[in-house]
């Protein structure tokens, strides 16, 4: 009878993104390597992990919106909630990575949940905060879809030019040249880094200033994507130059 493989702490940690933006690398990466030791000690698959963060992502708006805000208790919830969800989906790829149970329909389901929890729970914090910012609730729709789209859009974006342009490895380090413009883009990304937005979105709510937040703060994000798309034309075409010769 073989013997069953315990796992560590360091199995899981080495499973990481590493090319992921700064806090999502040290510090979600580091609370999903707790939660994949207990989840492989417990016998919780990785599948269950990503069912886990998408519903502690959106239970956890929905009892900060039942709470109401201006409640200690609903903003802690809120706070706490969304950044243990996203470890969780930190969780889910290197725990599947480590103990070999990856699969292709557990990669799509990591996405879709990914995907549709990441646009359901602003819809709830937007329902919750109700029409202060923009009277109306078309106008309020309307101006909260745009912004759900264009954050997919970015997504997209950077995931295409990243892992099929680049052919970059999420499981290694980033061998590229330090260039002073790569280093601006790192530091830059820390803006749009998923717990930081997490972490942003949760306190405006929780202090009644969701749409004073989050409207300017993904009107930076359309800036950066038009900025992101203009300087990837421009490294692209620079780069079928080189192939042309």
């Amino acid at each position: 009878m073989s013997e069953i493989k315990k796992y560590g702490y360091s199995d899981f940690w080495e499973m990481r993104g590493r090319q992921s933006i700064w806090f999502t690398r040290n510090i979600s990466y580091r609370m999903g390597a707790v939660i994949a030791l207990w989840a492989s000690r417990l016998g919780v698959s990785p599948n269950m992990i990503s069912l886990l963060s998408g519903a502690i992502t959106i239970l956890s708006t929905m009892v900060a919106v039942y709470l109401g805000q201006g409640s200690w208790m609903a903003g802690t919830i809120l706070v706490l909630g969304l950044q243990i969800g996203y470890a969780f989906d930190c969780a889910d790829g290197p725990l599947a990575r480590a103990t070999g149970q990856g699969s292709s329909f557990g990669i799509l389901m990591d996405k879709l949940v990914d995907l549709s929890s990441g646009m359901i729970f602003p819809c709830i914090l937007a329902y919750g905060a109700g029409h202060y910012y923009f009277q109306g609730q078309p106008s309020t729709v309307r101006v909260l879809i745009s912004i759900l789209i264009l954050r997919v859009v970015y997504s997209v974006m950077m995931w295409m030019k990243e892992l099929v342009v680049n052919n970059a490895d999420r499981l290694k380090e980033d061998r590229r040249q330090p260039t002073l413009w790569w280093k601006i883009k790192k530091m830059v990304s820390l803006y749009i880094d998923e717990p930081v937005y997490r972490f942003g979105v949760a306190v405006a709510w929780s202090v009644s200033s969701f749409w004073e937040f989050f409207v300017p703060y993904n009107g930076g994000l359309l800036l950066l994507s038009l900025i992101y798309l203009l300087s990837s034309k421009k490294e692209m075409d620079a780069m079928d130059r080189v192939e042309a010769k």
